[in-house]
């Protein structure tokens, strides 16, 4: 089973915070719920945790579990699936316990409902998220549907990238820096061109660097910066991505670690992609926020708070990259020159 939620963290610190009540108002029952969902992904996972409210420090009572969790058996998750107004798929997701880092909050085992869901979601249906409560089947939280990120199958997810060089000279092909001797300007980057996803409003490209240690073949990742879909098309539906950014990204990656390394000419590029729900979410995320300090969070959950979004993760092409050490030219040459053991 692949990645629990990347942003679960971010569960723990918003789920007391922006739901206005009364301090002395009586005890509401109300969920705190995320889940996304990624059809390249064999299982989907769904956090479900209590909002509550009380007098004193948010720190004393988060390292409580059962101020927060749910008994097991004393909720249900499910995941509709609907076409034209139909219901065509229902999914009821089971119990586990995973334990996680300690902190200010409680890190004893905590719940998870998941399910298998490999080849299971479809790009032309729509999904609602559920929860109940198990004892009388009333529903505590849910959503509006919501739709996946969908590919065109029939087209390339990237085109080769091209090398552009301010004087207007392109070199084709696989992933490399070309530098014009003699440019007037030396900012060179690799034009990247990928097919849009329809329902996607954020993307960012991940260059994967492959390189041999003692033998064994490790790889970074290197991120490239996030673009959205409109930022895109003004781009001229391209990315260009520096040089300069490329190198330091790796230099800084690899700092700790000078040992020889070969060079492998190849690398793989990815997508990663979300949804307008998920893009508003981490645009409204503050990081380094203080627990003392009220923040607002994007909540797309009916009767509670949290995320239903979709995303896609699992996107890429693998392609040559420029193994020529012309000196001031070639990406092998500024490689075996960065100082971290590139031969």
């Amino acid at each position: 089973m692949r990645k629990i939620l990347y942003f679960l963290p971010l569960v723990f610190l918003f789920t007391a915070c922006e739901v206005e009540f009364s301090p002395n108002a009586e005890w509401k029952n109300l969920p705190a719920v995320y889940c996304l969902l990624d059809q390249d992904d064999d299982t989907t996972w769904v956090r479900v945790q209590r909002c509550y409210l009380a007098e004193g420090s948010i720190y004393d009572y988060g390292q409580v579990s059962d101020s927060i969790n749910y008994p097991q058996g004393t909720i249900t998750v499910s995941l509709l699936a609907y076409k034209d107004g139909v219901q065509k798929d229902s999914m009821s997701f089971q119990y586990m316990e995973r334990n996680v880092d300690s902190g200010h909050f409680a890190h004893t085992a905590q719940p998870l409902y998941w399910f298998e869901t490999r080849n299971r979601l479809r790009e032309d249906w729509l999904y609602v998220l559920t929860v109940r409560n198990a004892a009388d089947g009333t529903i505590l939280a849910t959503t509006d549907p919501i739709s996946l990120i969908k590919r065109d199958a029939s087209k390339k997810l990237f085109s080769k990238p091209s090398v552009t060089v301010f004087n207007g000279d392109t070199v084709s092909g696989g992933f490399a820096f070309y530098d014009n001797v003699g440019a007037s300007s030396h900012t060179l980057y690799c034009n990247m061109k990928w097919t849009e996803l329809e329902n996607a409003r954020l993307y960012q490209p991940i260059v994967r660097f492959y390189y041999k240690e003692h033998g064994v073949t490790k790889h970074v990742d290197l991120k490239c910066p996030e673009v959205t879909s409109k930022q895109y098309r003004l781009q001229g539906s391209s990315y260009n991505y520096s040089r300069d950014l490329f190198l330091d990204e790796l230099k800084q990656q690899l700092q700790a670690d000078t040992a020889r390394k070969h060079y492998i000419p190849y690398v793989d590029l990815y997508l990663t992609v979300c949804s307008e729900d998920l893009n508003i979410y981490l645009s409204t995320v503050v990081s380094g926020s203080s627990l003392s300090q009220n923040t607002e969070v994007y909540n797309n959950i009916k009767g509670g708070v949290g995320l239903f979004a979709s995303r896609r993760t699992h996107l890429y092409m693998h392609l040559p990259s420029d193994n020529s050490d012309t000196e001031g030219r070639g990406l092998f040459y500024f490689l075996s020159h960065l100082g971290v053991g590139i031969y």
